[in-house]
């Protein structure tokens, strides 16, 4: 019985890596990341990184991206470093949502340029999240309000 129980320990340990905190945990498909830019579009990204996009003055419009596009890390490094307060009075929002310790952080001024960099990204290549014709027609909509 011990010598089980051992057993599984060490492989929950190679599994899990237990040298560290709960970050070091693997992020689960239910673990997502959401960033609110400041002129109304919304990314969230999943764990598995797959990502929605939609902007708040179309609500009815939004855009799917496929697993593996984008990663949730970085939020998950930046909620974690983020000390809640508005450092300027418009600020991207960054929350970050943990399934394993159902846990939802909000850091309103998210530190660093990764937030942005990611809505810009998202924006840049939403042609590739075009998979049915509803998704077409969100595209036309979507890139309407892209300010140039």
């Amino acid at each position: 019985m011990f010598t089980l129980r051992l057993t599984a320990i060490l492989l929950a340990c190679t599994c899990f890596d237990c040298s560290g905190t709960v970050p070091g945990f693997p992020l689960d498909d239910l673990d997502f990341a959401e960033v609110k830019s400041t002129n109304g579009w919304r990314l969230r990204i999943h764990g598995d990184g797959s990502a929605s996009l939609r902007n708040m003055q179309l609500p009815a419009h939004y855009l799917h991206f496929p697993v593996g596009t984008f990663d949730a890390r970085p939020a998950r490094e930046l909620t974690r470093d983020c000390d809640k307060k508005l450092a300027e009075p418009v600020c991207t929002t960054l929350r970050y949502y943990t399934a394993f310790t159902d846990e939802e952080v909000e850091c309103p001024c998210a530190p660093g340029g990764w937030p942005s960099l990611v809505v810009e990204e998202a924006i840049a290549r939403m042609d590739m999240a075009v998979d049915e014709e509803g998704s077409r027609r969100s595209l036309r909509m979507m890139s309407r309000m892209i300010v140039q």
